[in-house]
């Protein structure tokens, strides 16, 4: 009876609403259900005539049933304020027996989380909130409770009872941390979720990055990877796809633009091609459905463009002839006619790729030519950009050392789409998150419809003044085709910051127009009324950034600091001109592709001294030397005198040669390059070498440190012999919690936890979204073990600081470890730091903390 009930209910559910449903993509089984679904709602159907792939009466109908939004009709539904949903939309409608939110079912591709469908595990629910409501604005879908529906459970451990029902019940959803939305809406894509995919997300795996797995081939550029096809076209075979799909050039009139340079035998082929297909050639742009060109240019183009025909070039035309269906020629880069003159302001940008291979190379190759830059295959110091799938390469790791740009895909497609120089400022085209390879999510940006109307066809352009609107050849005032005000950007997403050892959840998004659901690329008066404030963000954003630069351990905040712990000192990157080096890298990509090697800078730019620089001979960290304090200048060029030395000043703790320091001291960068087992000389060490022009013997520079090695009972001389036995492995497979407000900051003992091969979790006193396990001992195994000879296995360690306000964090800490048949040990941070600088797992008793000596203490 309830089933019937529902039925009779639903009956009426789409009356007085009418639909057309176009075919593409939809099998005739699927085509034939979802009418009968929509006429037994009594919905009206108005049927979609294919010869031309345009909707009759589409100002009558009030949807569009759609698998794409690759359909002639699109936009132009869109403007008529026309829903275009899924045929999915109906099944849920019917089944909720009320209209379902047609946004969530849209097959905008800009809506990249369309096809997912989220529960939340037991995670906060201020992060839980930020997550459902980030899914909804782009398109997913939330549940509250789990069904075979869902896609995607998040949560912090395996061990959530929700997660242990999913795996009761062989639910197939994918269990992903919560980083994996967070950086999906940092890129602005759909990310893999391989790397954030419980039980053991690699995200959290170990302190290196480990190897990027190879990309597949994006989808979005297979036969779409260069603007001028080599080869002649050749007739499709039959295809296989439904019956009422819009045919390529089914009574179609197409004309082939004069700047293709056509001979007749290919113009001829082509002719013969449409013909076959139920299309056929004009020469009059008045009668023309389709305008096949090369450039942004000319009246025909303009005239085309404007009348909102379809303009593609020759890669789009061949595209058509290739699959003899229709698709949209803005939806793929390669597919619509280039600028002639390239992206105003890249015709002085040099530019090169790293870990794309095969046609994503071919594609990258290509954009960067169309956008007006000069793409190298070789990387050398002249470049200004260097595009890369992940940041795991020896290119990028030169780019870093000459102060070259480094940038992912989206930079060069936005920049293009948007016929304009995206800033760097944005935060979007300069992150690389962990373990992936952004290679898988190429090619899905459009060419934006209204930007490109703006620069290259308006409707009413600006009269031009004689003297400062030259003719162009074509006929084309220069001012139509100059930059204009373009629309901003997609509403920036919530800045949130993820640490690979850190379980902290998502922060809310914050939307400045207070709107909660904000729509990608939308148009209209408001983003036309943003586009002044827009132009002005690098400017703000590079201004905030300066003003952010001095404090802090990382991401240039201000923290907390206790007495023995600091690393205030940081040092000022230097520019382009702060470093100068030769590398030679002959990187090969997965497919076996061989990359051009990275080279010196060719010997014609001035600021190259000699023909070919010292490689480097040493990687030096300095720690606490104030030379080029407030002299960012000074230390730019004593910076440059040394890399021509052999000498590469670093930052990067994990891969060090040299400490240098005024005198041992016990900063993050000390302590974590410890692991590195370096030489550790003075700052008399960079005098002489300064002074001298050489690079001096460092048995003479060492650093004198016998105070301090009786202080800290311990020998420098036999920690270094100790880290070379560990090689970073001090603390493999341990894990260990650290309490949030520690003195000295979480990320400071984090960093040095994952410098010695250990995993740092924050505590926050959640027992059941963190995990533990014992640690195997075998001293046997000297590789791994041999300084762990004090390590009991069982202990579980939680760092925090001697306040009375950790008592309930202590108090669950303890509970956790007894949950795992452990042994709690709440310690002071000068545990960690004393095993990290001695290099050997040891244990003080006066090290412990518990409440009776806190509650002590406070009384004396």
């Amino acid at each position: 009876m309830e089933d019937t009930s529902m039925l009779e209910a639903s009956q009426g559910l789409f009356e007085e609403l009418s639909f057309t449903i176009y075919p593409n993509g939809l099998s005739e089984d699927r085509l034939r259900q979802t009418e009968h679904a929509i006429a037994g709602a009594r919905g009206t159907l108005i049927p979609f005539t294919a010869p031309k792939g345009r909707i009759d009466k589409l100002e009558e109908i009030n949807y569009i049933v759609s698998e794409t939004a690759d359909f002639p009709d699109y936009y132009r539904a869109l403007d008529l304020m026309i829903h275009v949903v899924k045929p999915a939309w109906v099944d849920a409608s019917l089944k909720a027996m009320k209209t379902k939110n047609p946004r969530t079912y849209s097959p905008d591709p800009a809506l990249f989380m369309n096809d997912v469908v989220i529960c939340c595990g037991n995670i906060p629910s201020g992060d839980k909130e930020a997550i459902e409501g980030g899914v909804l604005a782009m398109g997913g879908q939330i549940t509250p409770t789990l069904s075979k529906q869902v896609t995607h459970l998040i949560a912090l451990d395996q061990n959530d009872a929700r997660c242990q029902l999913a795996i009761s019940k062989r639910l197939p959803l994918v269990m992903v941390l919560p980083h994996w939305f967070d950086d999906c809406l940092r890129v602005g894509r759909r990310i893999s979720e391989r790397p954030y995919t419980l039980p053991d997300p690699e995200i959290l795996a170990d302190a290196e990055p480990g190897a990027i797995p190879p990309a597949r081939t994006s989808q979005q550029i297979r036969d779409a990877t260069t603007p001028d096809p080599h080869n002649d076209p050749v007739a499709p075979p039959p295809h296989l796809e439904a019956p009422r799909a819009i045919k390529a050039f089914d009574g179609k009139r197409v004309k082939l633009g004069e700047d293709l340079n056509l001979n007749s035998k290919l113009r001829g082929i082509i002719a013969g091609i449409i013909k076959a297909g139920g299309g056929s050639v004009t020469t009059k742009t008045d009668e023309a459905d389709m305008y096949i060109c090369n450039y942004r240019d000319g009246a025909d183009y303009i005239k085309t463009s404007q009348a909102r025909k379809d303009v593609g070039n020759l890669g789009w035309l061949y595209y058509l002839i290739t699959h003899g269906v229709w698709t949209n020629p803005m939806q793929r880069m390669m597919h619509y006619p280039r600028p002639r003159d390239g992206i105003p302001g890249f015709d002085k940008y040099k530019v090169s790729i790293s870990s794309y291979t095969g046609e994503a190379r071919v594609y990258l190759e290509n954009l960067v030519k169309a956008s007006g830059a000069e793409f190298t295959k070789t990387f050398k110091q002249d470049n200004t950009h260097l595009i890369a799938a992940h940041k795991n390469s020896e290119k990028c790791e030169a780019a870093a050392e000459w102060g070259v740009n480094i940038v992912n895909h989206l930079w060069l497609e936005d920049s293009y789409a948007k016929s304009r120089e995206m800033p760097l400022t944005e935060s979007r085209y300069t992150y690389f998150p962990a373990r992936t390879n952004l290679g898988e999510v190429l090619g899905q940006t459009e060419i934006d419809r209204d930007a490109t109307e703006k620069m290259y066809f308006p409707k009413f352009p600006k009269p031009a003044k004689a003297s400062k609107a030259p003719t162009q050849p074509n006929g084309v005032p220069a001012s139509s085709l100059a930059t204009r005000a373009i629309e901003p950007p997609a509403a920036e997403k919530a800045k949130r910051t993820k640490s690979a050892g850190n379980l902290q959840t998502p922060l809310p998004p914050r939307h400045t127009d207070g709107k909660e659901n904000q729509t990608p690329g939308s148009r209209g008066a408001k983003d036309r009324a943003l586009s002044k404030l827009h132009d002005a963000a690098p400017d703000i954003a590079q201004f905030e950034k300066e003003m952010k630069r001095r404090g802090g351990v990382i991401h240039g905040g201000r923290r907390r600091t206790a007495d023995h712990v600091d690393d205030s000192s940081k040092t000022a990157k230097g520019g382009r001109d702060s470093v100068a080096s030769k590398r030679s890298i002959d990187e090969v990509d997965e497919d076996e592709e061989t990359e051009d090697e990275v080279t010196e800078i060719p010997a014609k730019n001035k600021r190259v001294k000699k023909d070919k620089l010292t490689p480097i001979k040493f990687r030096m960290l300095i720690s606490k030397d104030a030379r080029w304090a407030d002299n960012a200048e000074k230390e730019s060029k004593d910076k440059a005198r040394l890399r021509e030395l052999g000498l590469f000043i670093t930052d990067d703790f994990k891969k060090v040669d040299i400490v240098c320091a005024p005198q041992p001291v016990r900063t993050k960068k000390f302590i974590a390059a410890l692991a590195c087992a370096p030489m550790l000389v003075s700052t008399s060490y960079l005098d002489y070498a300064l002074k001298n022009n050489k690079l001096p013997p460092t048995e003479k520079h060492l650093l004198e440190a016998r105070d301090f090695e009786e202080a800290n009972n311990f020998h420098f001389s036999e920690a270094l012999v100790r880290a070379k036995q560990n090689k970073h492995r001090l603390l493999k497979d341990w894990t260990i919690f650290c309490t949030e407000k520690v003195a000295g900051g979480f990320e400071t003992y984090r960093d040095i936890i994952e410098a010695n091969g250990g995993k740092c979790t924050l505590w926050k006193g959640r027992t059941t979204t963190v995990t533990a396990s014992k640690r195997k001992r075998n001293p046997a195994d000297q590789d791994v073990s041999q300084n762990q000879i004090e390590d009991e296995g069982d202990v579980l360690y939680l760092i925090s600081d001697a306040d009375k306000k950790e008592f309930t964090n202590w108090s669950k800490f303890r509970d956790l470890a007894a949950k795992h048949d452990m042994v709690p040990r709440i310690v002071k941070t000068e545990w960690l730091l004393s095993v990290a600088m001695a290099q050997y797992v040891h244990w003080n008793p006066e090290w412990e903390l518990s409440e009776e000596a806190v509650t002590a203490d406070a009384k004396k």
